[in-house]
């Protein structure tokens, strides 16, 4: 399959492993002093690594590559880390529609977990409108 993927020039890497740290798919490691991106599978394609490279040796290309394996890479990441892997496949990535966001109830469930009260008879509401322009000079 086609798709975006990372690429690492090791020509550029300097060898300071900030881009495996970043790295949360597990997808890049340390070989002999340089990054390597050794299991394509896990690379989501996001780029989270790109920002922390300080030689600016990884950019994004669009190239033959196996599909990112979402469940694989988090059972990685959580055997990296010493908590056991998902038992029998349990964590599966799949697209679906979401539902919509409620500001009011995600803040009254934070104020909740907080200890705060909610706010009484829906003080806090969100909506949605039209903003003006930034006017840069009247600032």
């Amino acid at each position: 399959m086609k798709r975006r993927i990372i690429r690492i020039d090791e020509e550029k890497c300097n060898g300071c492993g900030a881009c495996a740290a970043a790295c949360h798919e597990g997808a890049i490691q340390m070989v002999n002093g340089k990054a390597r991106l050794t299991r394509e599978d896990y690379c989501d394609g996001l780029g989270d690594c790109l920002p922390a490279c300080p030689a600016g040796a990884i950019t994004f290309e669009e190239r033959e590559a196996p599909a990112y394996d979402g469940a694989a890479a988090e059972n990685a990441r959580r055997e990296r880390s010493g908590a056991p892997a998902a038992p029998g496949g349990a964590i599966t990535f799949e697209e679906r529609e979401a539902p919509a966001y409620d500001g009011a109830a995600a803040e009254n469930a934070r104020r909740e977990r907080s200890g705060a009260p909610a706010a009484p008879g829906g003080a806090i509401t969100f909506e949605e409108r039209e903003a003006p322009a930034y006017d840069g000079a009247a600032a």
